[in-house]
């Protein structure tokens, strides 16, 4: 599966905001990577940028 959205922070944890305004907690269990497939540390430096998140599914 892989989702399209942008990173936000709130109280300090990491937020997926997809297009429609839902927010998705992102933990150890996501791949994050920007636009151009390179995976990323969650820290502020990319808050406000579109990234894409990447689970496994069973």
């Amino acid at each position: 599966m892989e989702t399209f959205g942008t990173l936000v922070f709130l109280n300090g944890q990491p937020f997926l905001e997809l297009e429609i305004g839902e927010l998705v907690q992102l933990n150890n269990s996501f791949t994050v990577e920007d636009l151009n497939g390179q995976p990323i540390i969650l820290d502020d430096k990319y808050a406000g940028q579109q990234i894409v998140i990447r689970k496994a599914v069973a």
